[in-house]
């Protein structure tokens, strides 16, 4: 239930995206925001054991609630619960979300920014907050040495010994073959034939239509993961935009201004990271807002 929730969180907040601006800003509290953070009770977490991640937001306004601020995707990891403090005073409202979380494998896990939109009340424009980005490294259970493992690695090791002894004395035979042979006169050489030289090659520049394309072809004959995510770099190529950025990152670029490429590139978002059960509806949607793409370009 808690990944459909955040499945449905997600469809949410796209649709949302593709929403008019002046549309949203209608609904958009006011706010001053003096600060904005992400933090987790732990930089190394162990497999399996749970900990918790923290969103704090400081607001000089009083304010009962926090609208419209949106969690990071936590595809990599078991959300277990949340619970929300709201606590207002003189000197504003301090807002403070914990997120119950537990990684099941060892790793580097990148928690990406969580995002507010909101009036800035200081020059009465729509806008939208970014917190800091974290990068946990997730510790595995300790290895246990039995025995059996040690005296394998013994005999690995002797075999490499025996290995590197056997490859030092056939390097050595070789060397002293060669030296005891006597170099053969050489035949004086021909001269080669003056030849013209070969044409350039002719390079066949692709369309941006043709690009989309064939990335609709693969995604929609292999249907996995993998191929989600070459198309999703192909396509954050094809913006500008490097493998290291965020999808946050890439929205903010003023060449993703067009809203069908907007709604294309959070579909390959959600298809490339996207929880098990949700994968194939996700994909489906990636095609389909690649084909809607491909129409629009020449």
């Amino acid at each position: 239930m808690v990944r459909r929730a955040a499945a449905a969180v997600a469809l949410l907040l796209a649709a949302w995206l593709a929403a008019p601006a002046p549309l949203r800003a209608q609904s958009l509290q006011r706010l001053t925001v003096e600060s904005f953070v992400l933090s987790a009770d732990t930089t190394a977490p162990q497999v399996d054991t749970p900990f918790h991640l923290i969103v704090t937001l400081h607001v000089r306004e009083n304010v009962m609630r926090i609208d419209n601020l949106d969690l990071p995707l936590l595809a990599e990891l078991e959300l277990l619960g949340d619970e929300r403090q709201t606590q207002s005073g003189s000197r504003g409202t301090q807002y403070r979300e914990t997120i119950t979380v537990v990684a099941h494998h060892a790793g580097t896990v990148p928690i990406a920014s969580a995002t507010l939109q909101a009036v800035d009340a200081r020059d009465g424009k729509p806008k939208q907050w970014y917190t800091n980005q974290l990068r946990l490294q997730v510790a595995g259970p300790p290895l246990i040495v039995t025995g059996a493992a040690t005296m394998r690695g013994m005999l690995n090791a002797v075999l490499r010994i025996f290995f590197w002894v056997v490859g030092i004395a056939i390097v050595v035979g070789l060397v002293v073959l060669i030296a005891r042979r006597r170099p053969k006169p050489l035949p004086r050489p021909m001269p080669a034939p003056v030849t013209p030289p070969p044409p350039p090659p002719v390079l066949l520049v692709r369309s941006r239509r043709q690009e989309i394309e064939d990335a609709l072809t693969v995604l929609r004959a292999e249907g996995t993961r993998v191929a989600a995510v070459r198309v999703r770099t192909a396509v954050w190529r094809m913006v500008g935009a490097s493998e290291g950025e965020t999808l946050a990152d890439v929205l903010r670029r003023p060449q993703t201004n067009d809203p069908v490429q907007r709604r294309l590139l959070i579909a390959l978002e959600r298809s490339a990271f996207t929880y098990d059960d949700d994968l194939r509806a996700a994909i489906t949607d990636a095609c389909a807002a690649l084909e809607r793409y491909a129409e629009t370009l020449p």
